[in-house]
């Protein structure tokens, strides 16, 4: 139940802030003169949200019972918190309006502590406290919602304290053609927001219409599994958004260019370390898993799927591209690109080769839609990432995989994964190093050597 509330109030989130989220990013280089003009705008930003989240709100009490009885026959313990995943909607709108406002001053830190480290180390506490018996069920669910409040007004008071929140709003300080571009490029923003979540949910449904429900939890668990390849990339596109939001800003080409082609190289090589490790222990985390046996189907659905979020990866922020130039409007016929091709592969593959149908179709509509937007960027702004380094990459990622299948197979399975992966990873690193094919890298590394020497 509590997973459900917090998945219901994110997905809520996401339709309630209709897009205001990505418009900061993509405005707020043209408000950063001053902290005057920076307050002010994000001050109409957060009174936009919440006019929006008011509408939200009217609609879902409109249409609240129909709503409710998608889940009353198999969630009915979920009707009873509702009210949480509400207060928890809001909470989740106002965080992410925060955090990407943070993102936009180029901190990042705080932001990340608090999503990532603060907010799961209370909720394990307090998960934690309820299985002693120290809290009931409903004390449970009501302080999970008071942790994301108040995380949320640390974040506010994190940026107040900075100097970067206050003042009030002065409509007339924003330009009429800004404000209209403002709620032109949410409103897209938004479609695109909701074309990607209904996509996302797309595969897994059809697999079910046309399999049945049992494949659904084979496909689902080793789909999650080779998205593992992609985290790295929603931290390198958080640091990497703003910056090309303001190269744009400032019609810097050469800075644009130098971001994408940074950020689709260590993406990549991030990403296909990554792909090697899973796949070179697949067997080892099948046997680890409760019913590996019966997971263990779903083998081709990792590589595959992963072979399309690397393929993903490779490309760079082509979306963020598109997204933060004067072409966003383009980012709709691509989404509808990606829904078309999905449905139409699945509907193909799925009843010719089963799940690992429903993989082909996925890693497909992302090659396709990848391929799209290069060619899109490449003719329209005269960017591309591509350089001698990529290929570099395969070589090193191709010897290191070589190096996999020699090792022996060590009888304990944890010890196998733990000396497999150091190897690999050792061999990959110290070749990606030796021919330097990262500059980032390699600072990076002699930074932590640096560390050591002190």
């Amino acid at each position: 139940v509590m997973r459900t509330v917090q998945d219901a109030a994110i997905l809520m989130a996401q339709f309630a802030q209709f897009g205001l989220a990505q418009s900061i990013i993509r405005f707020y280089p043209r408000f950063s003169s001053s902290r005057e003009q920076s307050h002010n705008f994000f001050n109409l930003i957060v009174m936009l949200a919440t006019l929006t989240f008011g509408m939200f709100l009217l609609i879902f009490l409109i249409f609240e019972s129909p709503i409710l009885s998608y889940f009353r026959q198999n969630a009915g313990d979920f009707l009873q918190y509702t009210k949480l995943a509400l207060y928890l909607t809001f909470t989740t709108i106002m965080t992410t309006l925060f955090e990407v406002y943070a993102r936009s001053l180029i901190k990042n830190v705080v932001p990340n502590l608090l999503k990532e480290v603060i907010t799961r180390l209370m909720l394990g506490i307090l998960v934690l406290s309820y299985f002693i018996g120290l809290i009931d069920f409903d004390q449970l669910m009501t302080l999970s919602v008071f942790i994301y409040i108040a995380c949320m007004l640390i974040l506010a008071f994190y940026l107040f304290q900075g100097g970067h929140l206050g003042g009030s709003i002065n409509i007339k300080l924003i330009p009429a053609a800004t404000f209209k571009d403002i709620i032109s490029f949410s409103l897209l923003s938004f479609a695109g927001t909701a074309g990607l979540i209904v996509i996302g949910k797309v595969d897994s449904l059809m697999v079910a219409s046309l399999l049945g429900l049992a494949p659904v939890a084979v496909y689902t668990t080793a789909f999650y599994m080779a998205t593992v390849i992609e985290i790295p990339k929603r931290a390198i596109t958080q640091i990497a958004s703003p910056l090309i939001a303001r190269g744009f800003e400032k019609n810097d080409h050469e800075e644009i260019k130098k971001i994408y082609h940074k950020t689709a190289l260590n993406q990549f090589i991030i990403g296909t370390l990554l792909l090697i490790g899973i796949a070179a222990n697949l067997d080892s985390i099948f046997t680890l898993m409760p019913k590996g046996e019966i997971y263990e189907t779903g083998r081709l659905v990792v590589v595959i799927v992963g072979a399309g979020k690397l393929t993903d990866m490779l490309f760079g922020p082509s979306s963020e591209l598109i997204v933060y130039s004067k072409y966003y409007w383009f980012n709709i016929p691509l989404i509808l690109l990606l829904a078309v091709v999905l449905v139409v592969a699945n509907n193909l593959l799925i009843p010719m080769y089963g799940i690992e149908g429903a993989a082909i179709g996925a890693a497909l509509a992302l090659v396709i839609f990848n391929l799209v937007k290069f060619i899109f960027i490449w003719t329209k702004m005269d960017l591309q990432p591509f350089s001698f380094g990529f290929i570099k990459v395969v070589m090193i990622g191709g010897l290191a995989w070589i190096f996999h299948m020699l090792m022996p197979r060590l009888d304990f399975t944890i010890a196998d994964m733990i000396i497999r992966s150091g190897a690999i990873t050792f061999v990959f690193g110290t070749l990606i190093l030796l021919t330097r094919v990262s500059p980032e890298a390699n600072d990076l590394f002699k930074k932590a050597i640096g560390l050591f020497k002190k």
